[in-house]
């Protein structure tokens, strides 16, 4: 298991492939707060490819293409779950469950 604790980079393997390099501090921005209808539609689409109990090459591929739009956004500082929140939050769930930190064992 990965040190970041996300499921998502467990399936993929190696270093947290969500990280995008920036801190989350305050700063100004200009880009939209929405996300195309389309990211949604894909994001949709490569969570049902996903089964984390299954680790082959389709399960994979999907997970680093969902990886790759969830830091796109992010450096676009567009939070990807928090908006999944407020539109879709039955995708918000399934999202979360890939992308969130899971509690480290007690």
């Amino acid at each position: 298991m990965d040190d970041c604790e996300h499921l998502i980079c467990e399936i993929i393997g190696g270093d947290c492939s969500l990280a995008s390099g920036r801190s989350r501090g305050c700063r100004p921005s200009l880009a939209s707060r929405g996300v195309e209808p389309a990211v949604l539609d894909e994001v949709r689409a490569l969570i049902a490819a996903i089964d984390p109990d299954r680790r082959d090459e389709g399960v994979r591929a999907a997970a680093v293409r969902l990886a790759a739009i969830v830091r796109r956004e992010a450096l676009d500082n567009r939070h990807l779950l928090a908006i999944a929140r407020d539109e879709e939050p039955e995708l918000a769930g399934l999202l979360g469950r890939l992308i969130s930190r899971r509690a480290p064992p007690v």
